[in-house]
């Protein structure tokens, strides 16, 4: 299947809503099919922690939603330092994303089913990033996606805990429900303004 050019992304005048809305495009998924298929290379070789049954699918999703966040910025011309989930580095890197003036981000994917309703973080894979992103899924494909909301690193330590309980019965985590989120728009809108004339 030949690849095709990768449209503009970010659903027009969505940008300006609470949520905006990324049309996925169809070598998006593609691209995080075969990164995951890396990864379970890697990890099967016993030079890296494999993932618990069930896994992948989470993993897809994080790397899902890892590309849709860097075709964003750009999208929106935000320069930035992406943590390449692919590359040995990735675990010497304590972020996602990496941006001038703003400080490192950290990327979340819910999945779309709609009792999935929180931000879930690992207390283990807790980075202490300066932002965490939160994004949903739309539907099973998947074909688009929402930039739900944010939280920044003093948010994050007043989320809820868990451990060994709903909804983290098996590692301790933070959470906090998505609509309890600080607007996903206002964190683009942060990230325009601090990065604006960057390139100039």
């Amino acid at each position: 299947m030949p690849i095709q050019n990768t449209l503009k992304l970010i659903r027009d005048k969505t940008l300006n809503l609470k949520s905006p809305v990324f049309d996925i495009n169809p070598e998006i998924i593609d691209w995080a099919k075969l990164h995951v298929d890396i990864w379970l290379q890697r990890w099967n070789s016993g030079t890296h922690p494999h993932w618990k049954t069930g896994e992948e699918n989470n993993n897809r999703l994080g790397l899902i939603g890892h590309k849709c966040f860097e075709v964003a910025l750009q999208e929106l011309e935000v320069p930035y330092v992406s943590n390449d989930p692919t590359i040995d580095w990735r675990s010497k890197k304590a972020y996602d994303f990496r941006i001038p003036g703003v400080g490192t981000v950290e990327i979340k994917t819910v999945d779309f089913k709609t009792n999935l309703q929180r931000l879930i973080i690992k207390r283990s894979e807790w980075h202490d990033s300066d932002f965490v992103l939160a994004l949903k899924v739309a539907d099973e494909k998947p074909t688009s996606l929402q930039f739900v909301g944010y939280a920044t690193r003093e948010d994050v330590m007043q989320f809820n805990v868990a451990d060994g309980k709903t909804p983290c019965p098996n590692a301790p985590c933070f959470w906090e429900f998505l609509e309890d989120l600080r607007p996903a728009k206002d964190f683009f809108a942060m990230l325009q303004q601090k990065t604006k004339g960057f390139w100039e």
